[in-house]
């Protein structure tokens, strides 16, 4: 079975009949075409229909059924994965790609079949709601294929003062450490994620957010009895925080979220309580 691709405006690419594997692997096109003119009122001929996906970035190249769309360009402007995360959402530039199954069932009588491959693969609305109210407003880069780079995670973080901070936390441990650094995909409920680590030891995870970030750090027995024989250096907030969180078998994990510079030095004394610096 295909894994779920996810469009920029909340379609999904693996039930779409014209998307390219789709076409490859089962032609439909006739009965696509048929149906969405009898659905949506446009008539687009079978041989004319393949779409590579609107998930790449690339505006240019790639081969779009919906050409006209004016959903993927704002939200590649935007920096974001889909519409879920915009702070406007739902806006007038969604709505004209929005698609709702109680709109047009009300109008035309419509098969199992027909709902099956021609509504439900765009209907955009439910599943963007869905995302949302799961994510937002400290939405998380959950999209497999779409691979962020370092400028890319910038403007999705988008706000100026989280960007710097973002930044400042990224320049210490550059140069304060020599670890390996990687970005990659922590799985559906994790999302994209900046891990550091010394061999196998992993020193801090930061998770890229909408207008934040959050930092993961866990602490074993003895890194927690240090923070407690040096509980002055850290901020009253954050040494509760630790204090308070629980304790599992492999220590503590600490989330700690980031909207602004309150605690950058909190965890800057953290990380190098974890490790000490290999760089001054």
């Amino acid at each position: 079975m295909q894994k779920e691709l996810l469009t920029r405006c909340g379609y999904r690419c693996d039930l779409c009949l014209a998307y390219k594997y789709n076409i490859e692997n089962n032609d439909q096109r006739a009965f696509l075409s048929d149906t969405w003119y009898k659905i949506y009122g446009f008539r687009i001929p079978p041989e004319e229909i393949n779409c590579e996906g609107c998930i790449s970035s690339n505006t240019r190249d790639v081969i779009l059924i919906d050409k006209e769309c004016p959903v993927r360009p704002c939200v590649i402007e935007k920096g974001l994965e889909n519409c879920s995360q915009c702070e406007d959402y739902p806006c007038n530039i969604f709505n004209q790609r929005k698609v709702v199954y109680e709109t047009y069932a009300k109008v035309k009588e419509v098969s199992r079949r027909e709902y099956s491959h021609c509504i439900k693969p765009y209907e955009n609305k439910k599943r963007l709601d869905e995302i949302r109210s799961n994510n937002f407003p400290f939405s998380r880069l959950l999209n497999s294929e779409i691979t962020p780079d370092d400028d890319g995670i910038l403007r999705y973080i988008a706000d100026k003062k989280v960007k710097d901070t973002f930044t400042d936390l990224l320049s210490f441990l550059k140069k304060s450490y020599k670890l390996d650094r990687k970005i990659m995909f922590g799985g559906k409920k994790y999302g994209w994620l900046i891990q550091y680590k010394k061999s196998k030891k992993t020193i801090v995870t930061i998770f890229p957010e909408r207008r934040s970030f959050t930092v993961l750090l866990i602490f074993g027995k003895s890194e927690l009895e240090e923070i407690r024989d040096n509980k002055k250096i850290f901020s009253r907030q954050i040494f509760e925080k630790i204090k308070n969180t629980k304790q599992y078998h492999d220590g503590k994990w600490m989330w700690l979220r980031m909207e602004n510079d309150n605690y950058i030095n909190d965890i800057k004394e953290l990380i190098r309580l974890k490790r000490r610096p290999d760089k001054e």
